[in-house]
């Protein structure tokens, strides 16, 4: 990037840097004719640029860095023990939130796209992804998270299923099913319903459900998604029920005894690799530098050679963690039901 007239095919992280961006805007957006307008350059210009046939300046890489709000570090070679990541900033609007579902539907489509395609995801709580295919559950979800973490406005009364913008489920329809489409191997372990069923808890115990439906309702979902799953995990395959004819991909259950201290995703695309790394509950931390993902890979690589594989065989052990599951959920409900019974003999 020293001189406009090198070719940016030596510095593979220009076309790294625009593959990034592709992703973030909108699909709508003509990128050559944008980049022609931000550095002020002819259309043709724009297009060698996008190409590789022409590297950018120093000026043109911090211009473009400084308008889309990327890291400078795109254009760089990754450094040991430095790593720059993005994330969708938190607020209490509902519009962000709906920024931040947009950009998991992005990341997915993206990974769809390519031939060769892969999830490792190392789960503290039941992967992102999967509540999405349950709208009781997606809908409570999406509910905590606006009103408990990010203090919407919106969100100041109780628990109403009509809080929920449908776009928003239509938007965790399309992820989830995406996310059957592509191979991957997870990671549980016993505390992996820990988190739902403390939010599910926390509700119920500050009063917000209005009835005592709602709250079976969601366990019940938990319950229908943990059924699901197992079936996933012994047929090592992400098919669920009937949708049998429909495009489904490779699905690897581990059941690890180590407590795993956040969520942690690698995805690949290509041999493009991302790295997610949970934040603030919900939210994700992503990088996409090298080093920074060959270290992830690498603790992901030991984690996996600790655990047990429980998809295909093993039966015995699968049959064991999802019994334990079960009963964490059957253990939820009676609470409920047993304090709801002594409010009505009140």
């Amino acid at each position: 990037m020293q001189h406009t007239n090198e070719t940016a095919m030596q510095n593979p992280f220009q076309l790294s840097f625009f593959r990034v961006l592709k992703q973030l805007l909108p699909e709508d957006t003509a990128l050559p004719e944008a980049i022609a307008d931000i550095l002020q350059v002819s259309q043709d210009s724009a297009y060698r640029r996008l190409r590789g046939d022409t590297a950018m300046s120093i000026d043109e890489a911090i211009t473009l860095c400084n308008h889309y709000k990327l890291p400078i570090s795109l254009f760089v070679d990754s450094v040991r023990g430095l790593a720059t990541f993005r994330y969708v900033a938190p607020d209490n609007n509902s519009a962000t939130f709906k920024k931040y579902l947009s950009l998991q539907l992005k990341t997915i489509e993206g990974i769809l796209s390519a031939d060769e395609k892969k999830i490792v995801y190392a789960a503290i709580d039941t992967p992102l992804f999967q509540h999405y295919g349950y709208d009781p559950l997606c809908i409570f979800k999406f509910h905590f998270w606006m009103k408990v973490i990010l203090g919407v406005e919106d969100f100041k009364s109780g628990f109403q299923k009509s809080d929920i913008d449908k776009e928003l489920l239509l938007i965790a329809k399309k992820i989830h099913e995406g996310y059957l489409q592509i191979p991957s191997n997870e990671i549980w372990s016993y505390n992996v319903l820990d988190t739902t069923l403390q939010q599910i808890d926390f509700y119920w115990e500050s009063g917000y459900f209005n009835t005592t439906d709602d709250a079976i309702e969601i366990l019940d979902t938990l319950q229908l998604l943990l059924n699901d799953i197992e079936h996933m995990a012994e047929k090592s395959t992400k098919l669920i029920g009937h949708k049998e004819t429909q495009q489904h991909g490779a699905y690897q259950l581990y059941q690890s005894d180590i407590l795993l201290g956040n969520n942690t995703v690698v995805t690949y695309a290509d041999g493009k690799r991302t790295t997610f790394i949970s934040h603030q509950t919900f939210n994700m931390l992503i990088c996409t530098e090298e080093a920074y993902c060959t270290e992830t890979e690498e603790w992901l690589s030991r984690i996996l050679s600790k655990s047990n594989l429980i998809s295909g065989v093993s039966e015995k052990s699968r049959i064991k963690f999802f019994r334990k599951l079960r009963k964490q959920i059957d253990e939820a409900k009676g609470k409920i039901l047993i304090a709801d019974k002594g409010m009505v003999n009140k």
